[in-house]
């Protein structure tokens, strides 16, 4: 089917289901009419449905291959005798095939054909448990468009590929982009790069995001020189405080200097 495929449909022939909600119904419900155009060879062959959710459920239908209102439910039942029993209600539905499907597929297509929207991609590690030596590279790949594209995994500039390699479902974001995400599980030593790369319609060529692990060393001079700045801060700013409040005057005025020792901070760790 095309991406066409989930059109907000005309109005209902008949409002609200004509039975009642069962006896003991949950505080919160939903109501829901759905429209679905499904092409195929452009507009050579068009299946139209046209859905009533009750509650999160399915309960009546139309079925253009059908050509009448399907009961899902018990409680759709006498809705679907109902409005089947009604010649203009039918004709009204058949003839939405053209009115609503093909006139809709005119007016959209080119949209759906020719819109394009590059994907943002980015890499996040995340460690395994501790009993394993292996991390997770997550290549997270969003708000795309169209939603066909190929992502690889490579490690020093060989592919990864099986079982260590594998993908989430395509998630719509709701405003014709997408997002999805491909996973590599890895044990990385020092010098490897990995590399996710990305092939897509919006793109002149494919998109490349590298990443390199951190050694242990680095990280702990990253942290040094973090935990330095803070410590700095924490003795300084005490010291601050204190020569601004001795230097003012009784008149309110406040000195544009002062002069204290400063405590020796931690060198820099990079």
């Amino acid at each position: 089917s095309s991406p066409l495929a989930a059109l907000q449909g005309p109005s209902d022939p008949g409002g609200l289901p004509c039975v009642p909600p069962p006896p003991v119904s949950p505080e919160h419900f939903l109501h829901q009419r759905r429209g679905e155009c499904h092409f195929q060879n452009g507009t050579q062959r068009v299946h139209y449905l046209y859905r009533f959710i009750w509650d999160r459920q399915e309960i009546v239908r139309f079925d253009s291959q059908v050509g009448k209102f399907e009961a899902l439910t018990e409680l759709g039942r006498p809705t679907a005798e109902k409005w089947n029993q009604d010649r203009d209600i039918l004709q009204q539905k058949k003839a939405e095939v053209d009115a609503f499907c093909s006139h809709n597929h005119g007016i959209t297509l080119p949209f759906a054909r020719d819109r394009r929207v590059q994907p943002i991609v980015t890499i996040a590690p995340m460690d395994q448990p501790t009993t394993s030596h292996n991390i997770l590279l997550i290549c997270n790949v969003g708000r795309f468009y169209p939603p066909k594209i190929e992502i690889k995994w490579f490690k020093n500039g060989e592919e990864e590929e099986g079982s260590q390699v594998w993908n989430t479902n395509l998630i719509q974001n709701g405003d014709w982009t997408f997002q999805t995400e491909v996973m590599l599980e890895t044990q990385p030593e020092r010098g490897d790069v990995y590399t996710c790369q990305v092939d897509h319609a919006s793109l002149k060529e494919p998109v490349t995001v590298q990443w390199e692990p951190q050694s242990d060393a680095a990280r702990s001079k990253m942290w040094t020189g973090i935990v330095g700045f803070v410590l700095g801060l924490v003795f300084v700013a005490p010291g601050v405080f204190l020569c601004v409040k001795n230097k003012k005057g009784d008149d309110g005025a406040t000195c544009l200097g002062c002069s204290f020792p400063l405590l020796p901070l931690f060198p820099s760790p990079f």
